[in-house]
């Protein structure tokens, strides 16, 4: 398959870029940033790390349309990366044109070069119930696990930005018929991040936390990226949480909210350390199977 990956510089771009080459798949790079000038994010700061590809390569903001457009010429595929991934304040309608207007002019360029699958980062902050409530009010949900059907509530401009950009993908689906996928990423650890955890241990957990704690490994990610994009059989519109097979805590699930959240209606089994962001959908929809667990 031909696929564009735009946002190719960044860290799960570059997991994606390595998991498709494995398949034999043929790609088309494209990021704001020259391969040798790369940085990625290491928390809220950059660091330049090169990006090694002998891959065709654009450099282009994901708002320049003719640039998308031309990259995405005789291919078969957009896995669609790029955006402003900080919740910056200062940052407010930067991130939202870059995530909004860049994934719009994305999908455009996408269908108008005959593109008929495009698969798009979101992120679970489409929830509305993770970080930034600028409301100060909690978290409305009275079940868990928390999964797609809950109604998104998102209050600030990051956002507010990946569920407009999960609306982008439904309204293409409906008006073009493409097959337009958005995938809702926990908190993407890098394999360091994720050594040192297994290395320090998981700590008790002594208070509720509004993020589930949740997370996912860069890999696991990648690999839901591209068991969706082989997938013949998905088509149409959907939207898939991809996060880990467990939490952050070191006590069973069930556990946890009997002790912190008895208010808190529990849906299905819940066994073991089983994850409070649930995953059933990816793997119902393509088999998504996260192989990096913290723990036993």
């Amino acid at each position: 398959m031909k696929v564009v990956i735009t946002g190719a510089c960044g860290f799960i771009g570059r997991q994606l870029i390595a998991e498709l080459e494995t398949r034999g798949h043929e790609l088309r790079l494209l990021d704001m940033t020259r391969p040798e000038e790369a940085t990625v994010f290491r928390g809220q700061t950059r660091e330049h790390i090169p990006l090694q590809t002998d891959w065709p390569f654009v450099q282009a903001e994901i708002t320049d349309e003719a640039a998308m457009v031309a990259a995405c010429d005789g291919m078969d595929a957009v896995v669609h990366l790029a955006g402003e991934p900080r919740g910056l304040p200062e940052l407010a309608v930067a991130t939202f044109e870059s995530n909004a207007l860049g994934t719009f002019v994305a999908i455009d360029s996408a269908k108008h070069s005959g593109v008929g699958r495009f698969l798009c980062a979101s992120s679970i902050n489409a929830y509305g119930t993770f970080f930034w409530r600028l409301s100060g009010r909690a978290a409305p949900y009275a079940s868990m696990p928390l999964d797609e059907g809950f109604d998104p509530v998102p209050e600030d401009p990051y956002s507010l930005s990946k569920l407009v950009n999960e609306k982008t993908c439904a309204a293409y689906n409906r008006a073009y018929g493409m097959t337009a996928l958005a995938f809702r990423f926990a908190g993407v650890w890098t394999s360091e991040r994720y050594e040192q955890a297994v290395s320090d241990g998981l700590p008790p957990t002594t208070a509720w936390s509004d993020d589930l704690y949740q997370w996912v490994h860069v890999e696991d990610v990648a690999q839901g990226l591209r068991q969706a994009l082989e997938n013949e059989a998905l088509t149409g519109y959907g939207v898939f949480t991809l996060g880990a097979g467990d939490t952050r805590c070191p006590e069973p699930t069930r556990q946890l909210l009997q002790r912190l959240r008895p208010d808190l209606e529990v849906v299905g089994k819940l066994p073991g350390r089983a994850p409070l962001l649930s995953i059933a959908a990816a793997q119902a929809a393509f088999g998504y199977a996260p192989q990096y667990r913290l723990g036993p």
